[in-house]
């Protein structure tokens, strides 16, 4: 037909679809370019307004400055590193104080921008490291500086030992007399006197590289003793680098107190009584007349023949309390094992993971992570834990007690009580005697099982067990439940628990010091005062 177009080839369609399409992407990369472009120049034009921050100089020349006075020598190393490791949180607070001072000085500047001060979170990581490593170094063997608790000792880098022996004898008038003791670093030693007077022996260690320089420490660490008409204060001044045992005799009828930092604490033969405050060191007490107290942040605890109470609290590993005619008490987080045998009083005892309480432990008593074992005990005894299995052997009396993820074990004994015992997820196991008269209420879930040496009846409803019936007279009751355990009630041989405490045996003979007064080579001989 005239004047009619071309007919339409589809080549030329798909010619111009991919035209199109690479049209697209280069104007899609144009876009990318550009943008990246601006990105670019404003951040650019923002770095412009951007000012260093001199908060970074003034550390770097503080770190500058006291590096020099130490190496010059004009600043004793073990004096700085003693304050910093008391003091660095005094830096962050400085370090903030010197930031809201940039804050506040570009406040009332338009074009002042910002500072950068991404480098002083590294700082302030370091500072932070640093102050605990210098605070807590125990805890890692590099930094052990625990005198008398470790073989490591943090403070060697800063030269040899140097020893010297200091021996003071004081009258104390007082017929009971309160002795305090405060010693930062060091251990401490404490006995009865023959003749009731204070006779204090003192060894002291210096860490330092000359003997002129540890001859310096040694006048300002030596004890210092303040007599007065009620007893006597013996202080120790505290000194980095330097540590002090004391080996002290006071008067039988004593009550000695002491406050220990870092070192080991023993005391024996004090007959008014002690209480101790140690941080990071071991307590030992043996033949203490009246009470006996230990407040406890790291170490091991123990106590024997104490003729009143034993209270014991805080942070500590090993728990040991024997022969004590008073109450026992334990309060806080000791991860450890703990042991009591023949306390003539109640025994209380408090973690996160366990609390018990037991008016009459006439046998022994073991706790660990995983175990509690107590063996001849008088109720009403009442029990609450966590993760353990609970072993109780010859228990008279009422007993409560409640575990979850553990199980329980109790072998009655005559007198008998009423028994309540709540688990979850373990196995719940009573032996009664088989003479016992009794009523039993007991449940556990339909997967597990339940077995009875005495004839009860075992019913099952709505995914439980349920064990229930009376043997003998029925005069006590138990009430069991266990939830994803088994439940047994076991026939057992007749046992009485008498009531009556123990005689404690007698008390240790005295310790033997076999550190303290050795003499280095080329060392002064002790020092007396009187």
């Amino acid at each position: 037909m005239a004047g009619a177009p071309p007919p339409y080839s589809p080549y030329d369609a798909r010619a111009q679809a991919r035209q199109a399409k690479y049209a697209a992407k280069a104007q899609r990369r144009q876009w990318k370019a550009q943008a990246r472009a601006q990105k670019y120049y404003y951040r650019s034009y923002w770095r412009g307004f951007r000012r260093p921050s001199f908060v970074g100089p003034l550390v770097l020349l503080g770190i500058g400055i006291v590096a020099l006075l130490i190496t010059t020598g004009r600043m004793d190393a073990a004096q700085f590193w003693g304050w910093y490791a008391h003091w660095w949180p005094v830096l962050l607070i400085g370090l903030g104080v010197l930031l809201l001072a940039e804050y506040f000085i570009d406040w009332g500047s338009p074009g002042a921008g910002h500072r950068s001060a991404g480098g002083l979170v590294w700082v302030v990581i370091l500072l932070v490291c640093f102050g605990w490593m210098s605070r807590y170094g125990h805890l890692v063997g590099p930094f052990a500086w625990q005198f008398g608790n470790s073989n490591d000792n943090f403070w060697n880098w800063m030269g040899p030992e140097h020893d010297n022996n200091v021996q003071i004898d004081q009258a104390i008038s007082a017929a009971k007399p309160s002795i305090s003791i405060t010693n930062p670093r060091g251990d401490v030693t404490i006995s009865a006197s023959e003749d009731g007077q204070l006779h204090l022996r003192a060894h002291e260690m210096v860490y330092r590289n000359s003997r002129k320089e540890a001859e310096k420490i040694f006048g300002d660490i030596r004890p210092k003793v303040d007599v007065s008409g009620s007893g006597a204060v013996i202080t120790v001044p505290q000194k980095s680098g330097a540590a002090v045992d004391l080996t002290i005799q006071i008067p039988a009828a004593s009550y000695a107190t002491v406050m220990a930092d870092n070192g080991d604490v023993t005391i024996d033969g004090v007959n008014g009584g002690a209480a101790v405050t140690d941080h990071h060191g071991d307590v030992r007490l043996a033949a203490i007349g009246g009470e006996a107290i230990g407040h406890m942040s790291r170490g091991d605890f123990s106590a024997h023949n104490v003729q009143g109470r034993v209270l014991v609290d805080g942070h500590g590993d090993d728990v040991t309390l024997s022969a004590v005619q008073g109450s026992a008490s334990v309060d806080g987080e000791f991860y450890g094992d703990i042991h009591m045998e023949q306390v003539g009083g109640s025994v209380h005892f408090h973690s996160s993971m366990t609390t018990f309480d037991i008016p009459h432990l006439l046998g022994s008593l073991t706790l660990d992570n995983a175990d509690l074992s107590i063996n001849k005990a008088a109720g009403p005894l009442q029990i609450t834990a966590k993760s353990k299995d609970i072993d109780l052997t010859q228990i008279a009396g009422d007993a409560d007690i409640q575990n979850r993820n553990g199980d329980i074990d109790l072998v009655a004994a005559h007198p008998l009580g009423n028994l309540q015992i709540s688990n979850n997820t373990g196995d719940v196991i009573v032996t009664m005697p088989q003479n016992a008269g009794f009523t039993v209420t007991g449940s556990t879930s339909t997967d597990e099982a339940i077995h009875t040496d005495f004839p009860l009846k075992t019913t099952t409803a709505g995914g439980h067990q349920t064990l229930s019936g009376t043997v003998g007279n029925g005069t006590v009751h138990l009430e069991l439940k266990t939830e994803h355990g088994n439940l047994e009630i076991r026939k057992g041989v007749a046992a009485t628990l008498s009531l009556s405490a123990p005689v404690p045996p007698s008390p240790p003979a005295p310790p033997q010091a076999v550190r303290h007064f050795h003499v280095p080579p080329g060392e002064n001989p002790a020092v007396k005062e009187q």
